[in-house]
């Protein structure tokens, strides 16, 4: 199975610097450019299944996916593949994080498996609910190239699993908004064929700098 995941473009929320968790903020105007360019690299692909998060900022970035070349593909949602809920920090910006919850984000930043955001999500949750997705997809599309449109920490996941990595160093890992990677699945190891790719955007890249906020 050939996995093409894609992080979601740039939401009204990342472009403030808020946090947002399972709120459904939308795509900004750069996130929607974003989302229509991520859509002409892909549309020659042998895409068979889309997935996407119901979160609009997922959804709507597949949509647009789906509307060049892959509009007779099936598509559906998946709370799997839903962000982790980030609990009291939800529609806080960084800046508050930062603030009230400084020993919190550090040890969020530096040791996630152990991390729990206060009325939040726990990485346990997170890293079942995801592989279990991996394992699911991977069953019943051995031999097909497949469509994710998700969120950072997922994306984080379903990398760091393929390589074998210590689940603690998953934020050493940046994720461009509306950006491509690929995992090849097979009977043998599977392979991170591309990581992060935003090739496509141009100047429509989000940096690393520019985001604060997941």
């Amino acid at each position: 199975m050939r996995m093409i995941i894609v992080r979601h473009g740039e939401s009204e929320w990342n472009r403030i610097h808020r946090y947002q968790g399972q709120l459904d903020a939308p795509l900004s105007d750069l996130g929607l450019r974003q989302a229509e360019a991520l859509a002409e690299r892909l549309k020659n692909e042998p895409i068979t299944h889309i997935y996407s998060s119901r979160l609009q900022r997922a959804a709507r970035t597949a949509q647009t996916i789906a509307s060049h070349h892959h509009a007779s593909v099936p598509f559906e949602y998946s709370e799997d593949l839903l962000e982790i809920h980030h609990g009291e920090w939800q529609g806080k910006y960084a800046d508050e994080i930062t603030a009230q919850y400084s020993d919190g984000l550090r040890e969020w930043r530096e040791h996630p498996t152990r991390s729990q955001m206060p009325g939040g999500e726990s990485f346990s949750n997170i890293l079942k609910r995801t592989l279990d997705f991996q394992e699911r997809a991977y069953a019943k599309h051995k031999d097909e190239t497949i469509l994710v449109s998700t969120h950072d920490v997922i994306v984080k996941i379903l990398v760091a699993d393929a390589l074998g990595m210590d689940m603690d160093r998953i934020n050493r890992i940046w994720i461009t908004n509306a950006s491509i990677s690929e995992i090849e699945y097979g009977s043998d190891l599977p392979y991170l064929a591309s990581l992060s790719d935003a090739c496509h955007l141009g100047v429509l890249a989000s940096t690393r700098e520019g985001q604060k906020a997941l």
